[in-house]
């Protein structure tokens, strides 16, 4: 079997109101690359790239479609279902930039598990886990949106919440104060400051919100500065954008930091490294959480392909991306019920794209089939 073409489309994906980041960095659409890759065999595979805009990861849209171009024709007439081998021409053809590696990677698992005829968790290990837990999102503003959707998040059986921090101490020990008064037995929260903190800063917030239960995500911008922020303070650290490679994962383990990891698909390189990372995780008793850095429909099976197979006592919680994005790219999305999800039923990813909202090809490369 071998890639005949790769095609890119670009969808906008409109958020349903503004998503504020630390720092005053607000967005209100993504702009994601959905990848199409086709064989000689009649199969056709599909990937997702997506960075959060252009301020949250070393990477942006054109980028990644200017990236894709530069790895394209030296992957036409190459075996797809070979991930590893497709992998390795990548690593040799570009350095780094793992968001432009991330999609054409999901794309090739997709076809492999079309080519088995398989479900994609089954050839990560297994559909082990169906209690895959959607993280429980709130707004960052004390009022009446926030306590419904406390209510609602409460509803659907979950006991963590989910909030951004807003990069300033001041206003942030008060949400946190406010919160800690809401909140009930057994509930805690994930406070997410995006690297928007000094170290001085972190350590002023988590000092003055000992008496809630909080797991700090990604304090400060660097690995080092979170270090030394957890050796100041000792409160449990999620790290998430500093957590780029398996490297820095056991360096932080090693270290006695590492709480517990945010796992981004796309932000490491796809399913092929990220799949390595939660086998480590899983070995070391590492929790995490699997998420992405953007996209939709088709990025969220790859999310759920990879939870279903991970063991629910290290799985924490997935990122219901339809929380965010106002627009389904697939023609059968995932399923979410109460707090859970669940993953579409079929071989690979289990997607197939919705014609009418990719529109036309933006580019592509080889024979593409009808």
């Amino acid at each position: 079997m071998l890639i005949t073409a790769i095609s890119l489309y670009r969808v906008e994906l409109p958020f349903h109101g503004a998503y504020r980041l630390s720092g005053g960095r607000t967005w209100n659409r993504l702009d994601s690359t959905v990848i199409r890759i086709d064989t000689d065999a009649g199969i056709t595979g599909w990937g997702e790239a997506c960075p959060f805009g252009a301020n949250y990861l070393e990477a942006f849209a054109g980028g990644v479609r200017a990236g894709i171009g530069e790895l394209a024709p030296a992957l036409l007439g190459a075996d797809p279902s070979g991930v590893s081998a497709i992998y390795r021409r990548m690593d040799r053809d570009l350095l780094g930039h793992p968001a432009v590696k991330s999609g054409i990677d999901i794309a090739c698992w997709d076809i492999l598990g079309k080519h088995a005829r398989r479900p994609l968790h089954d050839l990560f290990g297994g559909r082990i886990n169906d209690n895959v837990w959607a993280s429980g999102w709130i707004p960052p503003d004390p009022g009446p949106e926030q306590d419904r959707v406390m209510a609602a998040v409460r509803a659907n059986g979950c006991a963590q919440f989910s909030v951004k921090a807003s990069g300033r101490p001041e206003r942030d020990i008060a949400l946190l104060q406010i919160l800690e008064e809401r909140l009930g037995p057994g509930e805690s929260v994930k406070f997410d400051a995006n690297g928007g903190w000094r170290v001085d800063e972190a350590i002023r917030v988590m000092r003055a919100s000992t008496a809630i239960d909080v797991y700090f995500e990604q304090p400060c911008r660097s690995y080092e500065e979170c270090r030394s922020v957890f050796n100041a303070c000792g409160r449990p650290l999620v790290l998430d954008e500093c957590a780029l490679d398996l490297e820095t994962v056991v360096r932080a383990w090693n270290d006695g930091v590492l709480g517990a990891v945010n796992l981004k698909i796309d932000r490491v390189g796809g399913l092929t490294p990220a799949l390595a990372i939660r086998n480590v995780c899983d070995a070391l008793g590492i929790p995490y959480h699997i998420q992405c850095a953007g996209g939709k429909d088709i990025m969220q099976a790859a999310i759920l392909h990879l939870a279903h197979s991970a063991p629910a006592d290290r799985l924490l919680h997935v990122w219901d991306i339809g929380d965010l994005v106002d627009r389904r790219t697939v023609l059968v999305p995932a399923e979410r019920r109460g707090g859970l999800m669940f993953v579409a039923p079929g071989e690979g990813l289990g997607v197939e794209p919705d014609p009418e909202v990719l529109g036309p090809v933006l580019q592509s490369w080889g024979a593409v089939s009808a």
